[in-house]
């Protein structure tokens, strides 16, 4: 089933790619943090590493500075809110096929199928 839409998992993607640049950047290991200063600041278009971060700041907007520092608040709240996102779809498809049922009367199947909808989209 098809929850995300095509353009939330290539940005989810893009931002995996860009995780695994900022680990290698602020690796410990003297070889992979000299390697990953020399690819992304240097030999900018050389490598696949390096396309991969110009890419990610063209398509989010952002300075080379703020996509390679490590914010991992920032990475938790997106990991968390995808999370809570994926939850509540799967809750309502559960609703929609009759495996669980709400506590009130309130809300018809036009409804639920109008939430998944929403949270699938947005």
């Amino acid at each position: 089933m098809f929850f995300f839409g095509t353009r939330c998992i290539f940005d989810t993607v893009c931002k995996q790619s860009m995780n695994f640049v900022q680990k290698c950047l602020h690796s410990d290991n003297v070889l992979v943090n000299f390697v990953s200063r020399h690819v992304v600041f240097y030999s900018r278009m050389l490598s696949g590493m390096s396309r991969n971060v110009q890419f990610y700041c063209e398509r989010f907007g952002t300075s080379l500075y703020d996509a390679v520092t490590l914010v991992k608040e920032r990475k938790l709240l997106a990991d968390e809110e995808m999370i809570w996102r994926a939850c509540m779809i799967k809750e309502l498809v559960m609703v929609r096929d009759g495996v669980c049922c709400l506590s009130s009367d309130e809300f018809f199947r036009d409804d639920v199928l109008a939430l998944i909808f929403n949270f699938s989209v947005t």
